[in-house]
């Protein structure tokens, strides 16, 4: 890995800490802030009678579980317990691969 510290003075050297996350929060609460303005002001129109004339690609492997599980409860649980495997996948895997140093 690279340092980028080298043949720098300490006085050179930016703190990540108090000016990066400030910055990040600030820059967050600012686009959160625009977005509620944006839904609160200039709201769309919701008709339940249009419906789109596809399903959205994002959905169509859900869409595919659920026509092959008719059981909803077990349609249900499929689907938790595959989002709950990757939610926990960084914590399970314990390769050497896993930290650059652990590469040596």
């Amino acid at each position: 890995m690279k340092d980028y510290t080298k043949n720098k003075r300490p006085d050179m050297l930016e703190p990540f800490f108090p000016n990066e996350m400030f910055r990040y929060i600030i820059v967050g609460c600012f686009l959160v802030v625009l977005d509620l303005l944006a839904v609160l002001f200039f709201p769309l129109p919701f008709n339940p009678v249009n419906k789109p004339e596809h399903i959205p690609w994002f959905f169509i492997p859900v869409y595919l579980l659920k026509k092959c599980i008719h059981n909803e409860f077990v349609f249900i649980f499929i689907l938790v317990a595959s989002a709950l495997f990757f939610i926990f996948l960084p914590f399970i895997f314990r390769g050497k691969r896993r930290h650059d140093t652990k590469q040596s």
